[in-house]
């Protein structure tokens, strides 16, 4: 069998066609009338791979990706138009190729698929919308380790069809994240932000594993009348539910202080609004300025990074907030799982 892993696998790259599916759910914004990518940090994330790849001699490089929820339907705004600009201005050219034309024989040497999530398939795992993804390449590289925690056909469909291979980023992934699973130092603390219900799921978890974990941003609403582990430590809300409160900020200060190791993901509250953005600012501030090992992931928390410039204060930052915690969690991910065997 050959290895799942991109960097010692013994497959022979030159002339192929490879697929490979990135993280490309990036922010966007408008510049002068036009759609540009802001926060870019995931889609730096996979040019190692890209450039491995190039370096091979393959004969066509064709990304598979989304962005936001369209729901199985074309929505203007969430096109990949300004990804394959961004992919342009680092490779020369990035053909952006519709859903309904999809051909080997159309594609460049450097190609991106349009949305995925235009189309009901992708999210339905229909294998029709596999095979029809999969007759574009020889192989493929997943380097999506964002939401390859979703059962998606991009994620767990392809690779019942071609050799399939994890790329550099989701190695390092893999290997930091199970790594700190296992011997991360102690005590450590996990701090748990955002506005997500899914987020509760992990919670019995995350009290099993840390030593103490912190709880912010709209959660505590959700918590609040749950029986929690006396390692949880539940946020007072300001008086209009949208921040953490001042009493609180100086506990979640004074505790992450006490680590060896701080996992953060998600804000203290609804740090796009000026007003609220304290308890978010004033624990990440401090998180990043703590001496101890910090991982960081989740798309609101690259965005808060990137807004106080914070990247080199982190000795990791994953490209996936709900990715990192299933895998935590779990140990892997669907698409760890549909990978292997698929190249025996």
């Amino acid at each position: 069998m050959t290895s799942m892993r991109l960097s010692d696998t013994d497959f022979d790259f030159k002339h192929k066609s490879v697929l490979v599916s990135i993280d490309c759910d990036v922010d966007l914004e408008t510049r002068e009338g036009k759609l540009v990518v802001d926060e870019d940090f995931r889609l730096n994330s996979a040019m190692p791979t890209l450039n491995y790849l190039k370096d091979k001699g393959v004969g066509k490089i064709t990304l598979l990706g989304h962005i936001g929820r369209p729901s199985g339907k074309f929505v203007s705004e969430l096109s990949l138009t300004p990804i394959a600009e961004w992919f342009s201005q680092k490779f020369g050219s990035c053909q952006l190729v519709p859903l309904e034309n999809l051909s080997l024989e159309k594609l460049g040497y450097f190609n991106l698929i349009e949305n995925l999530r235009f189309d009901p398939g992708e999210e339905g795992n229909n294998i029709q919308f596999s095979e029809k993804l999969a007759g574009l390449g020889d192989v493929f590289v997943n380097e999506a380790f964002g939401y390859s925690h979703r059962s998606h056909a991009s994620i767990v469909g392809i690779p019942q069809l071609l050799p399939s291979f994890l790329g550099l980023r989701f190695e390092a992934e893999v290997k930091t994240l199970s790594w700190l699973k296992q011997k991360a130092g102690r005590p450590l603390v996990f701090v748990l932000g955002g506005s997500k219900s899914d987020k509760l799921d992990y919670i019995d978890f995350l009290a099993e594993w840390c030593d103490k974990v912190l709880i912010g941003g709209k959660l505590p609403q959700l918590v609040k009348d749950r029986p929690l582990d006396e390692k949880i430590k539940i946020g007072e809300l300001v008086d209009n539910g949208k921040d953490i409160n001042e009493q609180s900020i100086n506990e979640f200060k004074e505790i992450i202080s006490s680590a060896r190791t701080l996992f953060w993901a998600g804000p203290m509250g609804v740090y796009e609004e000026e007003s609220n953005q304290e308890g978010t600012y004033e624990i990440a501030k401090t998180i990043a300025q703590s001496k101890v090992f910090k991982v960081a992931g989740g798309g609101d928390t690259h965005r808060i990074i990137s807004r106080l410039n914070l990247w080199e204060k982190f000795d990791f930052v994953s490209v996936g907030g709900g990715a990192m915690l299933d895998f935590l969690k779990d140990n892997s991910l669907p698409g760890i799982e549909a990978l292997r065997g698929s190249n025996q």
